[in-house]
C-alpha cells in the first residue's frame, strides 16, 4: 500500500509532465527598409574625434545638441511595400547634416541595410544606420564620417539619433 501512495505523485507527474507546449506562431520576419519608412526628428546629436580616440586620448566625444538648433532637422523616407523610393530633407534653422534636400534612397541589403544611399540628380551621400528602429527602440541612428581629402584618413564622425514623429 505503502508503495502505490509513493507510486501515485510520480506517476501523476509523468503523466502531467509529457503535455506538448503550446508556443505562439512566428510571425513573418519584419522589414527593416519598412521600418525607415515615416519622418524622423533629430533629437541628439554627438561628434567624436576618431584622431584623438585612436591615440587614447580622453575626451574624444561631446555631444553637440544644444550648440546649434539641431533638433529642427527632419528627415523623411518612403517605401513602396518594402521598396525604397524617395526621401526629403528639412534642415528649418539646423545645420544641413545631410545636404541634400530630396531625391531617391537605397540600401545596401535589402534584409539587413547597413548603409543607405542617398541621391539627388546632382549628388550623392551615404551614411551609416547605428542602429534599426525596433520595438524595444524606436529610434533611428545614423553616422557620418568626415576623411582627410588628401590622406583618406579618418578624422570626425558625427552620430545622429532621430525618433519618429
Amino acid at each position: 500500500m505503502k508503495r502505490i501512495i509513493w507510486a501515485l505523485p510520480i506517476l501523476l507527474l509523468a503523466v502531467t509532465g509529457c503535455q506538448p507546449d503550446k508556443y505562439k506562431t512566428l510571425e513573418a520576419p519584419s522589414s527593416q527598409l519598412s521600418a525607415l519608412a515615416g519622418t524622423w526628428k533629430l533629437y541628439k546629436v554627438t561628434q567624436t574625434d576618431e584622431d584623438a580616440a585612436k591615440k587614447g586620448f580622453p575626451y574624444t566625444t561631446v555631444d553637440l545638441t544644444t550648440a546649434f538648433p539641431y533638433t529642427d532637422f527632419r528627415m523623411t523616407f518612403n517605401v513602396n511595400g518594402t521598396t525604397p523610393t524617395t526621401f526629403t530633407t528639412t534642415p528649418g534653422n539646423s545645420p544641413k547634416i545631410i545636404k541634400l534636400v530630396s531625391g531617391n534612397w537605397t540600401a545596401d541589403d535589402p534584409a539587413f541595410p547597413k548603409v543607405l544611399t542617398l541621391a539627388s540628380p546632382t549628388d550623392t551621400a551615404k551614411v551609416t544606420l547605428g542602429s534599426y528602429p525596433t520595438g524595444s527602440s524606436p529610434d533611428l541612428k545614423i553616422s557620418v564620417q568626415r576623411f582627410d581629402a588628401a590622406t583618406g584618413k579618418l578624422l570626425i564622425s558625427y552620430s545622429y539619433a532621430f525618433v519618429k514623429q
